[in-house]
């Protein structure tokens, strides 16, 4: 400690000029690397040094919410719907924004003085950043100003533990608990404007931005992260990221060879399936591979050049045809019948996959998705039971053919969605499963002593100082950092669909998607296989 009583003198002072006036007066204060017998520290002790950045921040919110109210002076509380709203430009030219900023901090400038009044005094109160605010605004904006007010509420109570992405992926399930059918519509909607964008950038680069629906973003992903896990050869330097890019466009070169139904071959491998091969004149002992194999290419290249499609106009044939099968299933995936189960972790109510229940479902590694979304994946997909307790918090999974180890380890990424550091949002099934007690001191491998800890944050807790609690029975985190102050991170919660007018489900019963109905010839889809394993 630095000994200056710097909490002391900074308790009960309310946001405003006298909080302002008091850090000024504080001037820097330096980090104790030694402790008060003389002794150097491991790791600097900032305790008050983070005090101090904790009132700034309530001086910056407190600072956010004077400013909301100047602009909101300029362009008025109320604007009809048919004005043409001139302030827009007042503002941005005033304060050097864009249109698009200048609007935007409006809409919220208005918001948090009319019907979000309660978050526009959180914000003055330096309670919660103008981020989480803007979060609040944003996401609330499709509901009344009934059902507004009943979510704000929530979101208010647990802005104070969240960043501002994670209030934002709270405020979006929150929204859809509150009106399911307006979010399954706004989805709609949304999918129709789903569009590949190429921006060009210096340095001979370019940027590929693909808005698309949550579900098709999280299978690229993970095909992305799966091809890239398995290209490294000896001796590749690429990066983790450059492979993942790499595998993007090699899947887009492979779809244009497949798309036609050709698949480019080696020339001793390219074939006509149609032919019949000649045997080998009786006698002749003069053959080689490298003789047949020359022959074979002579037969092939004469069929491509009897082909109609080879005219001047064409590229010419440089490969073989695709079986029947395997050209109805391209097309079939070009018209965007999916050619496997979605292969992405999806948790949902049993209820609302039955169509009993209306709550929205956690597609991992994105957050929240609407109920219309979470019935779409499950129809298709493969799953199994995720049993949870009366809080909510995952516990069990329904027994099945799985090695005890895989089964853990979808228990552990089922219970904890994301790495489980304060404000850490990486997905778990890219985190380490960290022994809370490590195993050389007797812990065991047991969901009460296992979580998902990215690399950087499991490197804290082992090498940083981070000192971590999990409680094995509400599955918290309490991490306490080299500076002394501790946070807690709570498991996610999910909703379990049950109500007083809903049959509790049969867990007698095997899970079984619903099959799609078929659609018109030709529109083949694979079979649903329910011995693989999760996620799907």
């Amino acid at each position: 400690m630095s000994g200056c009583g710097i909490q002391e003198r900074l308790i009960g002072l309310p946001v405003g000029p006298e909080l302002v006036d008091a850090l000024v007066g504080l001037g820097p204060v330096e980090r104790q690397t030694v402790d008060n017998s003389g002794v150097r520290e491991v790791w600097p002790d900032a305790t008050e040094q983070v005090i101090v950045a904790q009132a700034w921040q309530k001086v910056v919110a407190w600072a956010e919410a004077q400013l909301n109210n100047a602009v909101r002076q300029i362009v008025g509380h109320r604007v009809d719907p048919t004005d043409e709203d001139w302030g827009r430009e007042e503002v941005a030219a005033g304060l050097r924004w864009s249109n698009r900023a200048a609007a935007d901090r409006i809409d919220v400038a208005r918001a948090l003085a009319g019907r979000l009044f309660r978050t526009g005094q959180q914000l003055a109160e330096g309670r919660i950043s103008y981020r989480h605010a803007a979060e609040i605004v944003q996401h609330l904006e499709p509901l009344d100003d009934e059902l507004a007010a009943e979510v704000e509420a929530r979101l208010l109570g647990a802005a104070g533990t969240k960043t501002s992405a994670q209030l934002g992926r709270l405020a979006r399930k929150e929204v859809m608990k509150a009106d399911p059918a307006g979010a399954d519509e706004r989805h709609r909607r949304a999918r129709r404007r789903r569009r590949v964008e190429f921006t060009a950038l210096e340095d001979a680069m370019a940027e590929l931005r693909a808005l698309l629906p949550a579900a098709d973003a999280a299978r690229i992903r993970t095909a992305l992260d799966r091809i890239a896990g398995r290209s490294r050869a000896k001796g590749d330097d690429r990066t983790l990221d450059a492979r993942r890019a790499d595998a993007l466009v090699a899947l887009a070169e492979l779809g244009i060879l497949t798309a036609d139904g050709e698949l480019p071959l080696p020339p001793e491998l390219a074939t006509d399936p149609d032919a019949t091969p000649e045997p080998p004149a009786t006698g002749d002992t003069t053959a080689t591979p490298a003789a047949t194999a020359t022959a074979e290419r002579t037969a092939t290249e004469q069929t491509a050049t009897d082909d109609p499609r080879n005219s001047d106009d064409l590229e010419p044939d440089r490969g073989t045809r695709l079986p029947d099968r395997c050209q109805d299933l391209i097309r079939a995936v070009l018209s965007r019948t999916r050619a496997a189960a979605p292969r992405v972790a999806l948790v949902a109510p049993l209820s609302t996959v039955l169509g009993a229940a209306q709550l929205p479902g956690d597609l991992t590694g994105y957050g929240p998705v609407p109920p219309g979304v979470v019935r779409e994946l499950a129809a298709t997909g493969r799953w199994e039971k995720w049993l949870t307790d009366r809080r909510g918090v995952v516990t069990d999974l329904g027994r099945s053919t799985y090695r005890p180890t895989a089964a853990l380890a979808d228990l552990i990424r089922a219970t904890y969605p994301t790495c489980m550091f304060p404000g850490c949002s990486q997905p778990s099934y890219r985190c380490d499963l960290d022994h809370n007690v490590r195993r050389i001191d007797g812990g065991p491998t047991s969901a009460g002593n296992l979580l998902p800890l990215c690399r950087r944050h499991h490197r804290a807790k082992d090498e940083a100082g981070w000192d971590l609690v999990h409680d094995p029975i509400t599955g918290a985190c309490t991490w306490t950092s080299p500076a002394g102050h501790s946070y807690t991170v709570e498991p996610p919660i999910q909703d379990s669909g049950a109500g007083p007018d809903l049959e509790p489900a049969d867990w007698a019963l095997p899970l079984v998607p619903r099959p799609e109905p078929h659609g018109a010839a030709g529109d083949r889809r694979a079979p649903v296989d329910l011995d693989d394993p999760p996620p799907f």
